[in-house]
């Protein structure tokens, strides 16, 4: 990595420091490791010959579900990376033969070769441990990392029972040379099409209407397809990854193979693979090269499902009741627009935005809008925002008007499931809450206390008979900040507090919506120390 400043000779100093002391710990670890292998029975294997060379052993182990059954062994190599602890070592099942050639002996019928199903990376090493697991090195213990190979070749000799329904296809290719997106919709009905790949704008393809060949040669003979033609296929239930071209001409079927191999030797460059594994759909684009030894080539595109279901998936388990309720938030600025964002992402069926206030330069520093919004009315301009950000998710109103009187306090809270209160008005706050009170409706107020000391939500009328929270204890004040053009004094709270203060108001809000039976009377966290900055 270069530097982007001068080093200093005190930074050169630590960075020296640091250098020799993580190096003096990764050399720890691989020794360690080495310890732990050696006292397995594994030896250097850097004398024999073969793609992979490190260390060497054999692993004995019982199947899954036949504990009473023979015991089985695998010879395994172990090769162990520069980078090791911080990436995992890894394991190579040998074949039986290369097993031989480097024991020296001959293996019985107990040998077990495991085959190239889902649980083997593109260079054919186990996968034996969670990527999304990033808080523990549990393969830097060398008995963990036997162990963890051992149940490996268990569960494979087993037939992998319960395996997770695991759809990155992609993993078991090398990436194709265009990096761009292939997006697509629905692919039920498309078996057997050849759809045009249409360019859009940040590096996607998104699939569109048929595709025509075009003619090609000297005197335009011959019809050939385009670059941006892509044959649909469905593959139907995989029982193995996709990592050679033969492995796609079986795995699509008789005649669709041989319409495969028609349009390649047509110009087709492009595949889109549609599958299921445990029922579960997806698919899989490939750029197909030229043939080398008579065999296609095969590369993964990026490919990714673009409709509601892809969206709602990551939005929580209440997305889909989410989506039946209506939320107004009222005051949509520093606070209450994160609220609307984050409401509208969890899927909230209809969102209401109230506020009679515009966007001036100084709201951009907390606020959801930047610049390019500075003069728009706060409502209609966050409303717009959130429907060009996600136009799948739901409905979205806005109103530019303030709420300042009982009578609009009683219609607002009446109107929506869920009213939330980010107003930081002391009078929209009395008149919201004195309505909810005499049962209008469901009221979550959300502040940010003396400028970031602490954050809290109330929730009017309490529920379940919950007693209110107690009136908030607050430091002493501080010298206020004004501003030319605004005639109260200036909140200096950090963008930090305004977003944490939005997080919990959102997720007060789902949680009344979903389970009120669960949820309390309040929530205030004190963010900032009593003595601290304000």
């Amino acid at each position: 990595m270069s530097h982007l400043v001068e080093e200093l000779p005190a930074q050169k100093a630590r960075r020296i420091a640091a250098g020799e002391s993580l190096h003096l710990a990764t050399t720890d670890a691989r020794e360690e490791l080495a310890d732990a292998l050696a006292r397995e029975g594994f030896r250097r294997c850097d004398d024999v010959a073969g793609p992979v060379q490190g260390w060497y052993g054999v692993l004995k182990f019982r199947p899954f579900a036949a504990e009473d059954g023979p015991v089985r062994g695998t010879a395994v190599e172990v090769t162990v990376p520069d980078a090791f602890p911080f990436v995992p070592p890894r394991v190579y099942p040998s074949s039986q033969d290369r097993a031989e050639i480097v024991n020296g002996r001959t293996f019985d019928e107990t040998y077990y070769e495991p085959g190239c199903g889902w649980h083997r990376d593109l260079d054919m090493a186990m996968c034996l441990f969670d990527e999304v697991d990033h808080v523990r090195l549990r393969w830097a213990d060398g008995a963990v990392l036997l162990e963890q190979a051992r149940a490996w070749l268990a569960a494979d000799a087993a037939g992998w029972p319960d395996d997770a329904p695991a759809l990155d296809l992609e993993r078991y290719l090398y990436p194709a040379a265009d990096q761009r997106v292939v997006l697509y919709g629905p692919l039920e009905d498309r078996d057997g099409e050849i759809l045009r790949l249409q360019a859009k704008q940040n590096g996607v393809l998104r699939l569109g209407r048929s595709a025509s060949q075009v003619r090609s040669g000297s005197r335009q003979r011959h019809r050939r397809w385009g670059a941006e033609a892509v044959l649909v296929l469905a593959a139907g239930e995989l029982t193995s990854p996709i990592r050679h071209w033969a492995d796609l001409l079986a795995a699509v079927g008789t005649d669709r193979a041989e319409q495969l191999i028609r349009a390649q030797r047509a110009g087709l460059t492009r595949v889109l693979v549609t599958y299921t594994r445990r029922d579960l759909p997806a698919a899989l684009a490939l750029e197909l090269s030229a043939s080398v030894d008579g065999e296609v080539q095969l590369r993964a595109m990026r490919a990714a499902p673009d409709d509601l279901a892809t969206r709602q998936i990551r939005a929580g388990v209440g997305a889909e009741m989410l989506g039946t309720r209506r939320i107004a938030v009222v005051g949509v600025g520093a606070i209450g627009s994160i609220v609307a964002d984050l409401l509208h992402r969890g899927g909230v069926g209809h969102l209401h935005l109230i506020d009679a206030d515009r966007v001036l330069p100084g709201n951009t520093t907390r606020h959801l809008l930047g610049n390019a919004t500075v003069g728009r009315w706060k409502a209609s301009a966050v409303a717009e925002a959130l429907r060009v950000a996600r136009p799948h998710s739901g409905e979205i109103t806005s109103a530019v008007e303030n709420v300042d009187t009982p009578l609009g306090a009683i219609e607002v809270l009446a109107a929506f499931d869920v009213v939330v209160d980010a107003t930081a008005d002391s009078t929209a706050t009395a008149l919201l809450t004195a309505a909810a009170r005499a049962g209008a409706g469901q009221l979550l107020s959300v502040y940010v206390l003396a400028d970031g000391y602490a954050v809290r939500v109330d929730h009017t009328p309490a529920p379940n008979g919950q007693a209110q929270l107690p009136t908030p204890v607050l430091p002493p004040p501080v010298p206020t900040v004004y501003e030319a053009g605004c005639g109260s004094p200036v909140s200096t709270t950090s963008p930090a507090a305004a977003w944490e203060a939005a997080a919990i108001a959102a997720r007060h809000a789902v949680a009344l919506l979903l389970n009120p039976q669960s949820v309390p009377a309040g929530e205030e966290r004190r963010l900032l120390p009593e003595t601290g900055p304000r």
